[in-house]
């Protein structure tokens, strides 16, 4: 009798729980509709649809460590020197009747080593580090483009080189309108107005590159004229890449006196002038200058390469009073650790063929060892 009450009175407790829960059924509301990031295949591997738009961004940059030295009288400071940068890089673009738009952003920080004081009194007559350089930081490039035309901020379109570490091609940023023509069998034609100055008259410079790319490697041809110098400069530049291990590239410049254009044959780092009138030019120049380079990939992630590169009349007479000629040679190493993990090792050596004022050994060692991480 007992364990029938006890099957009857289960089984009601059953049912009642039963009726509580149809009851009071507990609703689960349908997820809302998400948009995923779609990948966006059209103008290469790292683009994404902004969602909601038909717009592909990519975002890249790189970190860099770099450790330099610099030795010779005709420095400013000999030894080490250390760089850190951080560069991100923003890439949009879309489609139109006209053609890609495209916006390009890149933001540059970097640092460096702090100066190094003589106080007297202070440590027995030794130094004292002021520590590391506040640093910089600047839009290293703005670029609106569509179709052939863009603006903006970048590079100057003069700005080329060899890929060594030794050679100067002349150039550096500037504000430009620029539109290139692409031609047919890789031929294109790209002509820009650039402003340097502020505010100093209505007239920009002029600058013309035309080109041919093909599956042996490429020709170039520049020429620019400096409006506020009223000097001009042409470049040619030839590479030889078909694919195989060995590959060349030569270089031959030539201008009509110092100008934003001048091929500067020091690279910025030979600032120890005594003379006050040298010390006010910003920047120097080669009457003209050949030079090339050969380079050998070694394996998939290691490539050497060797060159030089001479400078003829250097500073354009009078400025240095007598001629000054000047070579400089260097030796490029280039290895892949991993992917997107690169080191660079670069060896050079500058020797100056004249005498230059208050300096005794004008010959000087430069280079650097460089580690970058792509993202």
């Amino acid at each position: 009798m007992n364990i029938k009450s006890l099957l009857i009175g289960s089984a009601a407790a059953t049912v009642a729980a039963t009726g509580a829960q149809a009851a009071d059924a507990i609703f689960v509301p349908e997820p809302e509709p998400m948009e995923y990031v779609r990948v966006c295949d059209v103008y290469g591997a790292g683009f994404f649809y902004i969602p909601g738009t038909e717009t592909c961004l990519k975002i890249g940059g790189y970190v860099r460590y770099e450790m330099g030295f610099t030795d010779g009288d005709f420095v400013e400071a000999e030894g080490w020197d250390k760089l850190a940068r951080a560069t991100v890089t923003l890439d949009a673009r879309s489609e139109t009747e006209y053609g890609t738009l495209g916006g390009f952003i890149e933001l540059r920080l970097q640092t460096t080593g702090g100066e190094v004081l003589e106080i007297e009194g202070i440590n027995d007559g030794d130094h004292l580090s002021t520590g590391l350089n506040s640093g910089t930081a600047r839009v290293q490039q703005a670029i609106l483009s569509l179709g052939g035309l863009s603006m903006g901020v970048s590079d100057t379109l003069y700005d080329a080189g060899l890929s060594g570490e030794f050679d100067q091609g002349g150039g550096d940023r500037a504000n430009f309108i620029r539109y290139t023509f692409d031609a047919a069998n890789g031929v294109f034609v790209s002509v820009a107005l650039e402003e340097i100055d502020d505010a100093y008259d209505w007239t920009p410079n002029v600058v013309g590159n035309i080109g041919v790319s093909q599956a042996w490697g490429s020709a170039n041809l520049w020429g620019a004229y400096d409006a506020t110098a009223e000097e001009w400069a042409a470049k040619a530049i030839v590479a030889y890449d078909p694919g195989t291990a060995f590959f060349a590239e030569a270089i031959a410049t030539y201008e009509s006196g110092i100008s934003y254009y001048s091929v500067d044959p020091f690279g910025g780092i030979a600032t120890g002038f005594t003379d006050a009138d040298i010390d006010a030019i910003a920047r120097l120049g080669a009457e003209w200058s050949a030079g090339g380079l050969v380079g050998y990939h070694i394996s998939p992630r290691l490539k050497a390469s060797v060159g030089a590169q001479y400078f003829s009349n250097v500073g354009h007479d009078p400025i240095f009073g007598d001629d000054l000629d000047a070579i400089k040679a260097g030796l490029t190493v280039d290895y892949e650790i991993v992917e997107n993990f690169n080191a660079k090792l670069a060896v050079n050596y500058t020797k100056f063929d004249g005498d230059i004022e208050g300096v005794s050994d004008p010959d000087q060692w430069h280079g650097f060892l460089r580690f970058d991480r792509n993202f």
